[in-house]
Formats: C-alpha cells, structure tokens, sequence
C-alpha cells in the first residue's frame, strides 16, 4: 500500500509563494529589456541564412545601407578579422558556436547569420535585415544522424603552448620557451 510522505512546514509545496514579479506582470506595469532605451542606442538584427549548405556567392545590402535610420550593414567584407574563442576550463558547455561570425562564404546550417543589420530603431534595422539579398550556391544539406565537427581552430590546439608562454611572461622568462 503506497504510503504519504509527510512534507516539512519549511517546504513551499502546497503553500502560498509570493511572486515579487507577479502583481507587475498581472497589471502590465513590469518592464522588461525592450521597455529600456538610452541615448545613442543602436539595435542590431540579423541576417540568416535561408540555405543547409553552401556558399555565399553575393550579398547585396545596398538597398538597407541607403535606408534612412540604418548605421551599417556588417558583414564578412567589411566587418574585419574577428578570431575564434578559446574554451577556457569550465566553460566547455557555454559557447558551443566557436566559429567567428561571417568567418567565411560557406553556409553550415540554415539560419546561420550571415550579415548584421545596425540602425537607429528595432524596427528600421529589421526591415533593413529583410531587404538584404544573398545569392547561394547550394550543396546537399548533411542529414548524418553521427555528425563530427569542423576542425579544432589552431587557437585550441595550441591552447596548453599559449597557456606556457603566458605563464613564461609572467615570471618573466622568454629563455624557458
């Protein structure tokens, strides 16, 4: 016979929890982060991929860069280099998109964002993302069901011999490389 199990007069199950947010949220007085908007604030959308795979063979942002209110139109033309992160210990599970953005013209995945909308409103920098056209040339989409990732970046593997330099630099020996 399935026995209770009695619950401790500590524990909320069953009681009344006060909710610090509910009476804002009921009321529509709570402020969430796009009630907040400061001076010089830019918003920024994105440009996604509408293919699996493949490549980018033109990206046309004239039409959004000559929209009033639009900052720029970052994209891997005119962005510059950006490097890959390194995943430092513990944080293995946090940033799993270790690629730089628009590192490349090759399309991994559907929706991977290839160029940046940046204007004066939300509402001008997504439709400036909209109007931006890319041209692909397709490739059939990888459906494995076992999938291995790109190759380790350098900056990875070579993790353990910049961790010794940078501990050389601090003691200030270069001789010990």
């Amino acid at each position: 016979m399935p026995t209770t199990q009695e619950i401790p007069a500590t524990s909320p199950i069953g009681r009344k929890t006060p909710r610090v947010d509910g009476p804002l949220k009921v009321t529509g007085t709570a402020q969430y982060t796009s009630d907040f908007h400061f001076p010089g604030m830019l918003y920024a959308v994105p440009v996604e991929a509408t293919i699996a795979n493949g490549k980018i063979q033109k990206l046309d942002t004239a039409t959004a860069e000559k929209m009033p209110g639009v900052r720029a139109i970052f994209h891997r033309e005119n962005i510059g280099k950006i490097f890959r992160s390194v995943v430092g210990q513990g944080m293995e599970g946090i940033c799993e998109e270790r690629r730089p953005p628009f590192e490349d013209e090759v399309v991994r995945y559907y929706g991977q964002y290839v160029a940046l909308a940046v204007a004066d409103t939300f509402e001008t920098a997504k439709a400036a993302a909209d109007v931006v056209r890319v041209t692909y040339s397709k490739d059939k989409p990888n459906v494995e069901t076992s999938l291995k990732p790109d190759d380790d970046p350098a900056v990875a593997r070579h993790q353990e011999k910049l961790a010794k330099l940078v501990a050389a630099c601090a003691r200030g020996r270069f001789s010990s490389l």
